[in-house]
């Protein structure tokens, strides 16, 4: 299987990643169970685990606290809920993409949008949207892929709609996006990618 990072504020990245993470990687010949689908119970039990295992690492912002402290605080927190969820989700929605490569050989552009239910998960989701508006700005080359996915298929949803807002038509041509969330949200976010011209997939979550 290949193997890849989500670009997202995850404690194994340590910050924010910009570009796509080019870690190739060949898998054993032993068949690898399939991964399953985490619920908010198993992010919950994450976070709790890091949170012994740091105890000082989650202190609550405090009233005085500004808007800007609050956001730094999110993004360097190890136990944050956005850098656990993307932990826990990892493995499950990288499967999602080794099984929606098809012809693509490089390395995915994978980014993974934190559950917009939680409002301390609102300034990893600006710094995930950030870095795919990036992405979209510069255009990909034929041949790559982005696959972007979350817990929450609505916040997931908006995220890559908002980015594509920015593609030029045609621009991506040769480029497959896949969207990694539920049927509901799936017309929507194909009919924001299509003017694009990249190769729209969709994966139900």
């Amino acid at each position: 299987m290949r193997k890849f990072l989500f670009i997202a504020v995850i404690a194994l990245l340590g910050t924010l990643g910009l570009s796509a993470c080019h870690q190739g990687g060949q898998a054993g010949t032993a068949t690898q169970a399939k991964a399953t689908r985490p619920s908010d119970a198993d992010v919950d039990a994450a976070i709790k685990d890091c949170q012994d295992k740091h105890p000082k690492a989650s202190a609550p912002a405090t009233s005085g606290t500004s808007a800007a402290e609050a956001d730094a605080t999110e993004e360097d927190d190890t136990c944050a809920r956005a850098n656990i969820s993307a932990s826990v989700w990892q493995a499950y929605m990288q499967e999602l993409v080794t099984d929606n490569l098809g012809d693509i050989t490089n390395a995915p552009y994978a980014y993974f949008v934190p559950s917009g239910k939680y409002p301390d998960n609102q300034g990893a989701i600006s710094r995930v949207q950030d870095s795919l508006n990036g992405t979209v700005i510069a255009t990909v080359l034929p041949g790559n892929m982005i696959a972007v996915g979350g817990p929450d298929s609505a916040t997931t949803a908006q995220v890559l709609e908002a980015a594509f807002k920015q593609a030029s038509p045609g621009s991506f041509k040769g480029v497959v996006v896949l969207f990694m969330g539920e049927q509901a949200d799936e017309a929507a976010v194909k009919a924001a990618i299509d003017p694009s011209g990249a190769t729209f997939k969709f994966a139900q979550m």
